[in-house]
């Protein structure tokens, strides 16, 4: 994934490359073949027309988002998070690594949006999404130790196991856009993406030689990321009514992730890790189109793919264990598929 990033970027750069030649096209610089996006109407007035939506300066265009997020079991990996020794040798008593590979549970998808015209080549947009809380299952792997072939009293060393997963996760974003009204232009902005995994009523999965910890535990994993993003989004027809198509960014994004699990090691104790990314990265694809409805608006529809991951270098604490633990990676990854319906309010405002 941070080589697909790479390349965006590498691409947005060849898209910036024309604006330095002083042709009409992409944000009315470069790329002659640009000016002729949007050209046609899509009952929300052509680009540029002053009047419905976007078209004059200070023009504003509300939408409605409902979106249904696509399942995806653990052997698609759609979430991943864990611990692991960078150590040369394990810690003691088989505390060396773990890893949870939650499902992806369909779920309801409720976003908001608003794009300004606030000058003849600047716009901006904001958003806000969230993911009503789901459940579904989450598969625990535990490696006591680096070797294979060596293995801990199974007494202290116990076995996977799967948790009842509940997830939550949503953001709120705001950006400038930078081009004409319609065509290729530029976006960049930022966003706060936050993650909640809840996991409760562990079991011992098929082949456990022991059990570790009680059904009692439970365990809790928050994520926040703090993303500057940048990219390039196109839209033919209208910014309110048409299509759009963005793909937005960012190789390096801060962050901090808290982690804390009950049984851990054995019955009691409880493994706490709170720690920032140290390396981090992001994209995002986004696609939505749209048509003029009776004269209020326009209704479509949209789909988006979302990657997101984190590293943090951190050193747990086993509170009850008297355990020292040190200089772990901790690794959280998440994707998402989303398709759903858009509603934009042909409300004329001012900005």
């Amino acid at each position: 994934m941070r080589r697909v990033v790479g390349l965006f970027f590498a691409v947005i750069f060849m898209l910036l490359v024309p604006t330095l030649v002083p042709a009409e096209g992409l944000l009315g610089l470069g790329m002659p073949w640009g000016s002729s996006w949007g050209q046609a109407s899509s009952g929300c007035g052509s680009c540029g027309e002053p009047g419905a939506f976007f078209g004059a300066w200070g023009k504003c265009c509300p939408a409605v988002y409902f979106g249904y997020n696509i399942q995806q079991n653990t052997s698609r990996t759609p979430a991943t998070f864990g611990l692991t020794n960078r150590g040369d040798f394990a810690e003691p008593l088989g505390t060396n690594q773990i890893a949870l590979t939650p499902s992806d549970p369909s779920g309801f998808w409720l976003g908001v949006s608003q794009s300004c015209r606030v000058g003849e080549r600047l716009g901006i947009l904001v958003s806000g999404w969230y993911l009503f809380p789901t459940t579904s299952d989450a598969a625990e792997f535990y490696d006591p130790t680096p070797f294979p072939v060596v293995r801990q009293a199974p007494i202290l060393v116990g076995d996977p196991r799967s948790w009842s997963s509940n997830k939550s996760e949503g953001w709120i974003d705001g950006a400038l856009v930078l081009g004409s009204t319609c065509g290729l232009n530029l976006i960049g902005g930022f966003r706060w993406d936050s993650l909640n995994i809840q996991l409760k009523n562990p079991v011992a999965l098929p082949g456990a030689v022991a059990v570790r910890g009680t059904p009692a535990d439970e365990a809790n994993l928050t994520a926040n990321w703090y993303i500057p993003f940048f990219g390039t989004q196109a839209c033919y027809g209208g910014p309110c009514c048409g299509l759009l198509v963005r793909v937005i960014g960012f190789p390096w994004v801060p962050g901090t992730v808290s982690y804390g699990e009950t049984g851990f090691y054995a019955p009691g104790p409880r493994l706490d890790v709170a720690a920032s990314f140290n390396r981090a990265a992001f994209f995002e694809a986004f696609a939505e189109a749209s048509s003029n409805c009776a004269g209020f608006g326009c209704l479509g529809i949209f789909g988006r793919f979302n990657y997101i991951d984190g590293t943090a270098t951190t050193n747990p604490t086993l509170v009850g264990a008297g355990i020292p633990l040190s200089s772990y990676d901790f690794v959280v990854r998440r994707s998402s598929w989303t398709i759903g319906g858009r509603v934009a309010l042909n409300f004329d405002m001012p900005f």
